[in-house]
């Protein structure tokens, strides 16, 4: 019986520890190198990489993520800007969605800065006015690349 106790007290910190992984790895968000911001269409999107824009929104994912709350109640994603996370050799590690007031990552989602979130969105609306989005073939390859 003892060594029962002591097995799930081991084993049950490792599962929770795990879980917790499955939602957000904090060290994951230094690995991304490109940003894709969809449309709604999801036919073509905003590339951020390298810029002040990029690193403002990944700094703020993360900021998020690590120091909001989170949640219980579902957060409609219908209306939702949609950003793919990429890795350096294009493998997506996370998709995001920009909702009034929450961004939601595998599922979770966090309370964030309606005032940001909309600061972000004007940015990629003009950028999109200004012709900046990638076409669709672009955008394709660049899925077909994430496999």
């Amino acid at each position: 019986m003892i060594k029962f106790l002591f097995l799930c007290l081991c084993i049950i910190p490792t599962v929770v520890l795990a879980a917790s992984d499955e939602f957000y790895d904090t060290s994951t968000i230094q690995e991304v190198e490109t940003i894709y911001w969809l449309n709604q269409k999801q036919d073509s999107a905003i590339i951020y990489a390298r810029w002040a824009n990029f690193k403002l929104i990944k700094n703020f994912i993360d900021t998020v993520v690590l120091t909001a709350t989170t949640t219980k109640n579902p957060v409609n994603l219908e209306s939702a800007d949609i950003l793919l996370l990429m890795s350096p050799n294009q493998n997506e590690l996370f998709k995001v969605y920009f909702t009034d007031g929450f961004i939601t990552i595998n599922g979770q989602s966090y309370t964030a800065d309606s005032a940001v979130i909309s600061k972000f969105r004007r940015i990629n609306n003009s950028r999109i006015v200004k012709g900046d989005s990638i076409i669709p073939k672009a955008l394709k390859r660049a899925f077909k690349s994430n496999g």
